[in-house]
């Protein structure tokens, strides 16, 4: 019953996510800003999710670290960004944004407090978890003005709004020290793309109305594989390891979208100002039945863990966006790699005086190519990242937690216009160990 009520709750916040009022020239290109999927916990130290698990918080991004979740853990998040953009021509604009950044759900499969009284440790772990998160996001206003002999001026304005969500269900299995899982999921949502152009003379006005609205949806899927090397075990129980290495990876291949676009180009006829005289309506088409595709991606990470001390991890990952394609805005993009890393260090996990002793801080640094370029530069996206999380103890005594992240970075370096950006994310874990609990009575 808990699952379908936290079900019901994951599609009926869907309708929360509210496009935030951004202006990223940019989201122009390709499927908009792509967002990250990586939650709070992940963010603050690089983003390592290919070779990541725990047993409180989640990865939606690899499916395999499901199975070695030991409660069930909600987790929600939000986001603000500060951006400030300059160009080649010293223009300037600073800007505050800011959204719900996703919500998630997954838990083990057979209560970890079973376990224990039945007296019956199987060598197979099973976990399932449900999450719902931004995709890409399209938001910019853009206006150019040039000089013509005969006209005083050409006014160029561009605008876009929308985006897409991703809603996934995954699974995992884990036998021993290896995990499998997949994701499947179905990614959905509107953007609408605006090119106005006005000729400006003495007496005359003429503006050209270029306008596409298109409704994207498609299945999405990929899977999950991680395995542990044990290096040392606890003294009093042979069964719980201390120290390991994670190497995970994670495959997803091309997929095929349906996009429904609706097309409207006009040319309209100004006097006075603002007073319509003639209308010219060039295209009108609705419902027009177009695709696109998603590239592959691969990624593969490692990680270093002593449970009671510290983490370490690296990740690289390669997209071939250049399988990308669109019928309704055609473009090419090219092929891009990532690489990632950082750090959680805790100083005492047991510390009973001294909370900060008991919070994790972290600290990583990225440097990613995007798939986009503009006038023949192309864009890349380098920062560094840190954040904290704070233990917090629920009325069950289950130990959740409050993560930060921080992100400070640039996109566009030496390119006509670079986004220097500030980025925070507010995360919430609440974690549970008794759903799928057999209780007896004797």
């Amino acid at each position: 019953m808990r699952f379908f009520t936290a079900l019901g709750l994951l599609f009926a916040t869907a309708t929360l996510f509210a496009q935030p009022k951004q202006n990223s020239p940019y989201s122009r290109f390709g499927i908009g800003d792509l967002l990250p999927q990586t939650l709070a916990n992940q963010a603050a130290w690089g983003g390592q999710t290919a070779a990541f698990h725990d047993p409180y918080h989640l990865n939606i991004v690899n499916p395999a670290s499901f199975a070695s979740l030991r409660a069930t853990a909600f987790e929600t998040g939000l986001y603000a960004k500060y951006s400030h953009l300059t160009t080649t021509t010293d223009a300037k604009l600073d800007q505050w944004s800011g959204n719900l950044a996703y919500f998630a759900l997954g838990f083990t499969l057979k209560s970890p407090i079973n376990e224990v009284l039945d007296k019956n440790k199987s060598p197979w772990k099973y976990g399932m978890g449900i999450a719902l998160t931004p995709y890409s996001q399209v938001g910019y206003n853009v206006e150019t003005r040039s000089n013509v002999p005969g006209v005083d001026s050409i006014v160029n304005a561009f605008q876009g709004t929308g985006g897409t969500y991703r809603l996934t269900w995954g699974s995992a299995a884990k036998y021993k020290n290896t995990s499998f899982g997949v994701n499947l999921g179905w990614l959905f949502g509107k953007a609408s793309y605006e090119n106005r152009t006005e000729f400006v003379d003495s007496s005359l006005t003429f503006q050209d109305l270029f306008r596409d609205d298109l409704g994207i949806s498609g299945f999405l899927w990929n899977i999950g594989v991680q395995h542990d090397i044990i290096l040392a075990h606890a003294e009093n129980d042979k069964d719980v390891p201390t120290r390991w290495i994670t190497l995970g990876a994670t495959l997803e291949t091309k997929h095929g979208l349906k996009v429904q676009t609706d097309k409207f180009r006009a040319r309209y006829r100004y006097t006075n100002g603002s007073q319509i005289i003639g209308t010219d309506t060039l295209q009108n088409v609705t419902g027009a039945k177009q695709k696109m595709t998603l590239p592959a991606t691969f990624t593969f990470g490692i990680q270093y863990v002593n449970s009671l001390k510290w983490k370490a991890g690296a990740q690289f990952g390669l997209e071939s966006w250049s399988q990308y394609t669109n019928e309704a805005r055609p473009e090419r993009l090219r092929n891009t790699f990532s690489v990632s890393g950082g750090i959680e260090y805790t100083p005492d996990i047991s510390s009973y005086n001294h909370y900060g002793r008991r919070v994790r801080y972290r600290l990583g640094g990225y440097f990613r190519q995007d798939p986009r370029s503009v006038s023949g530069v192309d864009l890349n996206d380098i920062g560094a990242t840190f954040g904290f999380g704070f233990p917090i103890t629920l009325p069950r005594q289950q130990t959740s937690f409050v993560n930060t992240a921080f992100e400070i970075g640039k996109l566009g370096a030496k390119s006509s216009i670079e986004d220097t950006y500030f980025r925070v994310t507010l995360g919430f874990t609440l974690n549970d160990n008794t759903w799928f609990y057999k209780r007896r009575f004797e």
